[in-house]
């Protein structure tokens, strides 16, 4: 009889090796018989297959059998799968040993028979993965607001556009270049932003109207990221005071181009006098584009703060509800700015020498509000998200006179907790007695 025609391997599990007398595998597919009145036979299902199932007859023998055999003992009362060693398919992954028998015989000395079964686990896979956990939507939301940043930047490019083709009308790009210049230099001065680093000069000309345009508008846009940015990050504020104090900054980069057509905000007479050098009719249709980029540039920012500020555990769901209220409100007074803006300059009311409307600044502040609404919704999806986070909010009565941090003991088992008391009940005076028979805000949990 000839030999086996390919290497028998030795049996192991775990690392214990075994001689084995025989080996039966078995695969199974797994079906369904869907069957049907009066027609012959069956529709046939394939589940696919069964786990693959390997019954062994293994021997362990010789004098040192007894140590080899306790040895695999310990190995089977491990759980989980390992890797079988196949006489024959050598390396079999994710192996467990369902059963094992052993049988002595008297007159078999230093011998022990085993009959082993082993089922192949197959760790199981998610049918659908979901990326959206808080962190996901927040990062997710956060990388969308940066590339929009671009979106706004082309808008102002379309409008541009609208202003160097005119090319006759002079007096229109002298002013909408003269409001530039004054609202950047309002906005570097509110922030107080060096004018080495932030610097624009007032003389262009109709070449060079695009280019410094684009430069300036890039920069504003920049300053008034980084300084509302610059509040956000203040460590003597709370986060509700934070954003309060962003939203109040807001309001003045709002302002900004009115009062600078009144020359409310001109302070100083070479600032009246570089204004006044760009154009002698600083009229307010010449700020609206500006004025339009600008709020833009701050929802733009503002969105990115609220997204930072509603991660911060400390605030309260009716504050995370503040928060996105506002920033709703905001959103909605761009939008109706933006479509002002888009159908002025698609009727061509401010630019008479246009013979066809502007339709690709219409398209581009189409696109921008889109965007604009996305973005919202989905910063409201985060709030909303973020509110459910939070344990649902009850109101006790406080069972006796005492401390905040006894108040907390009493109500959570945690006195550490006493600050959270404090947020969630601004109406406390006196931390330190608080009467019995109040009704606190708290937690369920």
């Amino acid at each position: 009889m000839a030999g086996w025609t390919m290497p028998v391997q030795r049996a192991s599990f775990r690392g214990v090796r075994f001689d084995v007398l025989s080996v039966d595998d078995d695969v199974y597919r797994s079906t369904i018989e869907h069957a049907y009145p009066f027609v012959n036979g069956a529709d046939v299902e394939d589940l696919g297959l069964n786990p693959l199932t390997v019954r062994m007859q293994a021997i362990f023998y010789g004098p040192g059998y007894y140590t080899d055999f306790k040895k695999f003992l310990s190995v089977l009362q491990k759980s989980g799968a390992a890797t079988l060693v196949h006489p024959i398919r050598g390396r079999l992954q994710n192996m467990i040993c369902t059963g094992a028998s052993f049988h002595h015989e008297a007159e078999m000395i230093d011998y022990v028979a085993l009959d082993l079964t082993f089922i192949e686990s197959t760790p199981a896979k998610p049918i659908f993965v979901f990326n959206y956990s808080l962190l996901a939507k927040i990062d997710a939301l956060l990388t969308e607001l940066e590339n929009f940043v671009d979106d706004v930047m082309a808008l102002y490019g379309e409008f541009m556009e609208i202003v160097a083709f005119a090319a006759n009308t002079k007096s229109r790009l002298l002013g909408v270049y003269g409001a530039l210049f004054g609202c950047f230099e309002q906005v570097r001065g509110l922030f107080d932003f060096d004018k080495t680093k932030y610097g624009v000069s007032p003389v262009v000309t109709q070449d060079n109207f695009k280019a410094k345009s684009s430069r300036a508008v890039r920069d504003l846009v920049t300053m008034i990221d980084s300084g509302l940015r610059q509040i956000a990050t203040r460590k003597d504020l709370t986060t509700r005071a934070k954003f309060d104090e962003v939203l109040r900054t807001i309001r003045q980069i709002k302002h900004i181009p009115a009062d600078l057509v009144s020359d409310k905000n001109i302070k100083s007479a070479k600032e009246q006098a570089a204004l006044k050098s760009l154009t002698t009719s600083f009229s307010k249709d010449d700020t609206e584009s500006v004025h339009l980029m600008m709020q833009l540039a701050s929802s733009v920012a503002l969105l990115r703060i609220a997204t930072e500020l509603v991660e911060d555990d400390d605030l309260l769901p009716q504050d995370i509800d503040y928060i996105t209220t506002q920033v709703r409100s905001q959103i909605m007074d761009n939008l109706q700015l933006l479509r002002k803006q888009a159908d002025d300059e698609h009727r061509g009311e401010k630019i008479t020498v246009l013979s066809t409307p502007n339709t690709s600044f219409y398209t581009a502040a189409h696109n921008t509000a889109e965007q604009l609404r996305n973005k919202v919704h989905k910063f409201t999806q985060l709030a909303l998200a973020t509110i459910n986070r939070k344990p649902p909010l009850m109101v006790r009565e406080v069972p006796f006179s005492g401390t905040v941090q006894q108040i907390a003991h009493a109500f959570y088992q945690d006195y550490k907790r006493a600050d959270e008391l404090l947020r969630l009940n601004p109406q406390i005076r006196y931390p330190n007695f608080v009467e019995r028979g109040e009704w606190l805000n708290s937690y369920v949990k």
